[in-house]
């Protein structure tokens, strides 16, 4: 008996480490790529910041300014929804090997019930 309690012990803790280890990893690849997006974006905000100034310096008459000033809007908007469209698939991946992993335990977690309820019922 006390042999059979030290082997579902043992065995929850090595299912225990496993399930946190994929957990660091799910979630170590998640920040991984949110620090890279967040790294594009302030690439891209630098980049509008350096366009804005050129444009400042550049244009002589107010027609010309919004125009070109609308036009570097349009862009950044654009940019914008990308960077968004970027976020939520980082999140969506996230979000599936969270799904899969718990759906995993799920199934192990039947499969070590199942035969045991069976003996029990015998």
């Amino acid at each position: 008996m006390q042999k059979q309690v030290l082997e579902a012990v043992n065995n929850a803790v090595e299912t225990a480490y496993a399930a946190s280890k994929e957990v660091i990893d799910i979630n170590t690849n998640a920040v991984e790529s949110l620090i890279e997006k967040q790294l594009d974006v302030l690439s891209q905000t630098v980049d509008f910041g350096v366009k804005q100034a050129k444009l400042v310096g550049e244009v002589k008459d107010v027609k010309a300014a919004l125009s070109a000033q609308t036009q570097l809007m349009e862009s950044v908007a654009e940019q914008a929804v990308e960077n968004v469209r970027d976020v939520m698939a980082i999140a969506n991946k996230t979000r599936a090997a969270y799904d899969k992993l718990v759906n995993k335990g799920v199934k192990e977690a039947v499969a070590a019930i199942k035969p045991k309820a069976s003996q029990k019922a015998a």
